[in-house]
């Protein structure tokens, strides 16, 4: 035994990991347990947030572009009157909230798809931990396969977002038609985001990994984090204290840096919301663990038990609402005055900002459809033992689904009710500056009986696409020699 211990090496880092994660994404693809659905859900997450996150950059780049170096109806009437300066920046300013809105989707989603592929890989790694790899050499192989994923998704949402560029060309914006060049970015900037998007899912990655510990015996345990504290409260509050200081004195018409650092706070804000948010389900959670359905307490009891992933499959229709409330209180009409040029460019400009509420829901729509399938899909292949032991206890498969329905459909009417106060919350500074800047301002209520039905309804589509999945756990598994 001395001699065969002395003779395996214990220092050494392993070689070919890439060639042996190669194959093993073969083998994923070709199971029949639902690994290569998930495989393919996680490029296609990815290439569906990097494509977005280049087509409302490659937006916004248009309007800062068409602010700084104005051409053609702008430059003419910038010539008749100095002061349209203002609209153009106005129209670059709606832009970068509309960016720092989406932010925290496309960051969940590539984080999400990214933790779709690193964990919930329990018995693989045990194998290849008893095999003679290191706990260094599994971690390192692992990301090389969300590597992998990443940038083949990136590379197809590059290629989805130059194909549609020229679909563009049928919207006006600004009163002027949408040249598919105006939307291309530049190569730093194209790389930038790229770069970004990739980043999130490997650093995504490696925090999913950390969660499993699994010793050289491949005996694999989930560490399970500490219950959330009313810290959270204090820093979101503390945020928020710091967004009305900051709407207060930034001014938003003296140049570029003032927005950027408002769409700044605005995005961490929105990341303070969240940590509140998973608190607040925690706590709503472990008072209704003790209901006496037992649909319900174990529904609350999965939510308790791990409240910040219940609320990431959720906080996207959250992101939802706090957009609709947004939008339902901006400016959607232009207010012109007396100009004869100013009120030509406002005939033709009227529907502008309807156009980009509807664009930016569309992307959150989207975004969140998919967020809410990867993360359900993923959470039924980690619970699959437990959904087998529930089964071989007695549980029906009725019984299962409508556990799984209220763990998440719970949640969303909290993210909802939580998400659209925060717009409200957060559009308030920005109204005000628009109001002076001559813009009329619009109450939406239809629009948020639109984000909600329609946030609803995307996700019971999601869940409802998850139920062939757990179908398949559960088929996959049946002892049939019984």
């Amino acid at each position: 035994m001395s001699a065969v211990t002395a003779s395996l090496p214990t220092s050494t880092r392993a070689t070919g990991l890439g060639s042996l994660a190669s194959r093993l994404t073969r083998a994923r693809l070709a199971t029949r347990q639902g690994e290569g659905v998930l495989y393919l859900s996680s490029v296609a997450a990815f290439a569906l947030s990097s494509a977005l996150a280049l087509t409302v950059a490659g937006g916004t780049w248009m309007f800062y572009n068409r602010w700084r170096n104005p051409t053609g109806l702008h430059a003419e009437l910038l010539a008749a009157d100095p002061s349209f300066e203002t609209m153009l920046s106005m129209y670059f300013m709606l832009a970068m909230i509309a960016c720092a809105l989406l932010v925290s989707s496309m960051v969940g989603l590539a984080s999400g798809a990214a933790v779709l592929g690193a964990r919930g890989r329990d018995r693989r790694l045990a194998v290849l931990r008893l095999v003679g790899l290191s706990s260094a050499d599994v971690t390192r192989m692992s990301l090389i396969d969300t590597a992998i994923q990443a940038v083949v998704g990136i590379a197809v949402g590059l290629v989805v977002y130059l194909v549609t560029l020229p679909a563009w060309g049928f919207l006006t914006m600004q009163a002027m038609p949408v040249a598919p060049g105006e939307m291309l970015l530049p190569w730093w900037l194209a790389l930038s985001v790229g770069a970004a998007t990739f980043a999130t899912g490997m650093v995504a990655a490696w925090w999913g990994l950390r969660q499993v510990r699994i010793s050289p015996l491949g005996v694999s345990r989930r560490s399970v984090g500490p219950a959330l504290r009313a810290w959270r409260v204090v820093a979101f509050v503390a945020l928020l204290i710091v967004f009305a200081v900051a709407s207060q004195v930034l001014h938003f018409g003296s140049g570029v840096v003032p927005l950027l650092v408002f769409a700044a706070i605005m995005v961490v804000v929105i990341q303070g919301f969240n940590l509140f948010a998973a608190w607040l389900l925690q706590l709503i959670a472990r008072s209704l663990a003790h209901l006496p359905s037992a649909t319900g307490m174990w529904a609350a009891r999965r939510v308790q038990a791990d409240a910040r992933t219940t609320w990431r499959r959720v906080s996207g229709l959250g992101l939802l609402s706090l957009i609709g409330s947004y939008i339902a209180v901006m400016p959607l009409s232009l207010n012109a005055g007396d100009d004869p040029t100013q009120q030509s460019f406002a005939s033709a400009a009227q529907w502008d900002f309807t156009k980009g509420a509807i664009i930016t829901l569309g992307v959150g729509f989207a975004l969140t459809a998919m967020s809410i399938f990867i993360a359900q899909a993923s959470a039924i292949l980690e619970r699959s033992e437990q959904t087998l032991a529930l089964a071989n206890m007695g549980a029906s498969a009725r019984f299962l689904t409508r556990v799984t329905w209220w763990e998440t459909l719970a949640p969303l009417v909290l993210a909802i009710v939580l998400g659209a106060g925060l717009g409200l919350v957060l559009s308030f500074p920005l109204a005000q500056a628009a109001s002076r800047q001559g813009l009329e301002l619009w109450t939406g209520l239809p629009v948020m009986g639109i984000v909600l039905l329609a946030g609803i309804g995307l996700a019971i589509a999601a869940l409802a696409a998850c139920g062939p999945l757990q179908a398949r756990v559960l088929a996959t598994h049946e002892r049939h020699n019984d």
